[in-house]
């Protein structure tokens, strides 16, 4: 009888340790899952929830795809911001601006520099399924009114664009997740349109420390107006009016705080590489940005 009570109370005692240990098991799992998908394209966040990023690069390019005897060196310094915010059923608003500082120089003309706002994108995601992938949708426009398109080193093209892209992820917890869109962006006046597509990979290390990593493509549909005097005004190599670019992004990443209590949100940092790894007739680079993050 005195084994038996034991037994009894030992149960009883290992019952509340044992649920803890489940519930710390699963609130640790989440915590992960949701630190590596935080700010991932096809996940939508939840009403009130979202992402914060503001990133401070450095970028240089010495290096031209394809040919142009002429170019010389590029290199611009910009503050950029990033942000989402669920709105419920499904559905999220994104956005970002970017603060440029940019100048380039050739071999026969002057060296050309400009300071100031670049495009604004703004856009809506909308999650159809979470099950057994996450699939989403976008529409973004690209609005060009707070620079001037005639400056010697305009800070883009200076036109609207319209991009719809299909968005994919899949969690491979406890080994990260991956995801993939494609999308197609349309451009008034003279420029080509062109085909966007990325592939990513990310993986939390714990609930803190994180990696990603992104190839981000673009690729001309090839009808630009080639004729047009829109298509040729525009000094600035980073804004030719047809090109092709494969761009390498590495990111490690840092959550501050355990994570467990979604309402208190985390700030965070990030270091990000990025390198422009293949592409044609456009200017070939690399650069470092310094970002800090919030998600709610």
């Amino acid at each position: 009888m005195k084994i038996a009570s034991i037994t009894k109370t030992q149960q009883k005692s290992s019952t509340p340790t044992l649920c803890k240990s489940i519930l710390g098991v699963v609130i640790t799992s989440l915590s992960l899952v949701c630190a590596t998908q935080a700010h991932a394209g096809a996940w939508v966040p939840e009403k009130g929830n979202g992402y914060s990023k503001i990133g401070f690069q450095d970028y240089s390019a010495d290096d031209f795809f394809g040919t142009n005897d002429d170019f010389d060196e590029f290199n611009g310094t910009n503050i950029s911001y990033y942000g989402e915010h669920g709105l419920g059923n499904n559905l999220a608003v994104y956005g970002s601006v970017l603060y440029s500082d940019i100048d380039q120089s050739s071999f026969t003309e002057e060296p050309t520099s400009s300071s100031g706002f670049a495009d604004i994108e703004i856009g809506l995601r909308y999650q159809w399924i979470s099950d057994p992938f996450v699939l989403s949708t976008s529409l973004l426009v690209k609005l060009p009114y707070l620079y001037d398109e005639d400056d010697a080193l305009p800070r883009g093209n200076g036109q609207e664009d319209v991009e719809a892209r299909i968005l994919f992820g899949k969690s491979l917890y406890p080994y990260g997740y991956i995801g993939a869109e494609f999308g197609y962006r349309l451009r008034t006046d003279a420029p080509s349109d062109e085909y966007r597509y990325l592939i990513e990979y990310g993986y939390s290390f714990n609930s803190n420390l994180y990696f990603r990593t992104k190839l981000d493509g673009i690729e001309a549909v090839g009808n630009a107006d080639v004729n047009s005097d829109a298509s040729i005004d525009n000094s600035n190599l980073l804004f030719v009016p047809e090109f092709d670019l494969g761009t390498l992004e590495i990111t490690f990443g840092w959550n501050f705080g355990p994570g467990t209590d979604k309402k208190k949100g985390r700030w965070g940092a990030e270091i990000t590489y990025n390198n422009n790894i293949y592409g044609d007739n456009i200017i070939r680079g690399q650069g470092v940005q310094i970002g800090i993050t919030r998600t709610y």
